[in-house]
């Protein structure tokens, strides 16, 4: 007898925002279903970014991958555990627009 499986989807915060605050005031999203990390997108002057994302983009950014100077990248992967702010300070924007274009590529693979 085969027993289907249901897993939920990974519920993450999904926003960009000046601080963590503003950010988290967007809401949380069902990420897809090929989902299984949240992340934080974070720098040193202002701005944040907060996604769904995956554990292969979360190590490549915190290794050697898509590094950035002023940009960090903190992962998590249970529901809305991005929600809280990392100890790191936001990143500027111009440094959230350079990660935008890879993480949206990794959310496309």
């Amino acid at each position: 007898m085969l027993l289907a499986t249901h897993t939920a989807a990974l519920q993450c915060y999904t926003c960009m925002g000046s601080n963590n605050e503003d950010c988290n005031r967007q809401g949380s999203k069902p990420c897809p279903s090929f989902s299984d990390a949240c992340a934080v997108v974070q720098g040193h002057d202002s701005g944040m970014m907060k996604s769904c994302s995956y554990k292969s983009f979360c190590s490549q950014a915190n290794g050697q991958g898509y590094w950035s100077p002023g940009v960090s990248v903190y992962c998590c992967y249970n529901n809305d555990c991005n929600q809280t702010n990392p100890s790191s300070p936001p990143p500027r924007l111009e440094h959230l627009l350079m990660l935008l274009p890879l993480l949206l590529l990794t959310c496309l693979l």
